[in-house]
């Protein structure tokens, strides 16, 4: 009993949130259809573990003066939950009409067997004592209760089913990642629910001819079953939007820590070429108040446009000895060919600014920066972060960059 606290306490805690996460988007959009039956979906599966849970059961028993009238609430609340689900997913469907017919009859099947169980349940006789965890095996046998049990069970593995083809169908067609990912996770709580609903159906059906042997697994495995499906319902169906949210936050993320990898270069080469900086009250007064800014994504577009406009910039005080060093150290060194460009690249910067500030002539050259990203202003952002890490840290940078002048003073010398 103990056991069965603990877990549907947990599950309640778990589905109950995913409820008002999901009721904070109702509330902003209360006419939306789909999202009043997803609301609906969560709250009537997370209801069943409050009132399972037995100390809840016996309190809910004794307060309506009913015995075991909580069983008939949990098994109507499932009841109600699968036909959500259902409904949600005709709702989602672009199939041919043939095709939705046999959702929406599927559906009011649904529909058909709450209103029987109800009756059914208010036919039977359940008043010989608090049944909350066996309920069904002591109640297997008799009249109209046996019949309840049945039909709920059924109601529930055809559902599990039909949970299983629509989600596994739609999420073939689907252009949305975590749309597709939260169908699948819902297939999958589907396929779980066959642990509940398969034993029930053959344990009550082996007990109309005679004692099942299915019970042990009817009344320990079944449930557990259920609140492992019942927990992937809760992340598949509201997968499609906190793992939205969840994208946008690993985004923000790297945009923040691009920044702080890109700032220390851009400082510097803005500091010898300001002209570039197009909007000076952009940056903000510390690298790590970026995570601040509202459009972190223009920030750091703008960060990348000002690196390469300072390249351009100093392109005729490119020395093109200086790369062929770098490439050469790296090469010695046994570096992958695009770590040699990123240092070739930081090398070639730090000749230039320093070419610039000792007034060298200019060079008449048509180098230019590498440039792996072909307009792709994330694979951009993503090279000049290699280049500004191999710029502050590489030791065959700043070797590559005063190697040549080294030489030429050498020679100026002899």
């Amino acid at each position: 009993m103990l056991l069965f606290n603990i877990v549907y306490g947990a599950l309640a805690v778990i589905s109950w949130s995913a409820f008002f996460y999901k009721l904070r988007d109702l509330i902003k959009d209360p006419r939306n259809h789909e999202l009043r039956l997803l609301c609906l979906a969560i709250a009537t599966f997370a209801t069943p573990f409050v009132i399972a849970s037995p100390w809840i059961y016996v309190r809910i028993d004794h307060a309506l003066g009913v015995t075991n009238i909580a069983t008939l609430f949990v098994y109507s609340s499932v009841a109600i939950c699968e036909v959500s689900f259902l409904a949600l997913l005709v709702s989602w469907s672009s199939a041919q009409n043939r095709i939705k017919l046999w959702h929406r009859l599927l559906v009011a099947y649904a529909i058909i067997t709450v209103a029987s169980m109800v009756t059914l349940f208010s036919l039977g006789d359940v008043s010989d004592g608090e049944h909350h965890v066996d309920f069904d095996i002591h109640y297997a046998e008799t009249p109209y209760i046996s019949e309840f049990l049945l039909i709920y069970a059924v109601l529930y593995l055809v559902s599990m089913v039909a949970l299983t083809f629509m989600c596994w169908r739609y999420a073939k067609v689907v252009d949305r990642p975590w749309l597709r990912r939260g169908l699948k996770v819902v297939a999958a709580g589907a396929i779980f629910g066959y642990g509940y609903g398969a034993p029930k159906v053959v344990s009550l059906t082996w007990d109309l001819f005679g004692a099942s042997p299915l019970h042990f697994v009817s009344v320990n495995v079944a449930p557990m079953c259920a609140s492992v499906s019942a927990w992937l319902f809760a992340v598949g169906f509201t997968m499609p939007v906190w793992g939205v949210g969840l994208d946008r936050s690993r985004e923000r993320i790297a945009l923040y820590r691009a920044y702080r990898h890109l700032h220390p270069l851009w400082a510097e080469l803005t500091h010898t070429f300001p002209d570039v900086v197009l909007f000076p009250d952009l940056h903000p007064s510390a690298p790590h108040k970026a995570l601040q800014e509202e459009d972190l994504n223009f920030l750091v577009s703008r960060t990348v446009i000002e690196i390469r406009d300072v390249q351009l910039a100093l392109r005729s005080h490119h020395d093109p000895t200086v790369a062929e060093a770098a490439r050469e150290l790296c090469t010695a060194r046994g570096l992958a060919d695009d770590d040699i460009e990123a240092v070739a690249e930081a090398a070639q910067i730090k000749a230039a600014l320093r070419a610039r500030e000792a007034g060298d002539n200019q060079k008449d050259t048509a180098d230019v920066p590498h440039d792996p990203a072909a307009g792709d202003m994330r694979v951009e952002r993503d090279w000049l972060i290699r280049v500004a890490k191999a710029y502050q840290r590489s030791n065959l940078a700043e070797e590559a960059a005063a190697g040549p002048r080294t030489v030429a003073a050498g020679v100026n010398e002899a």
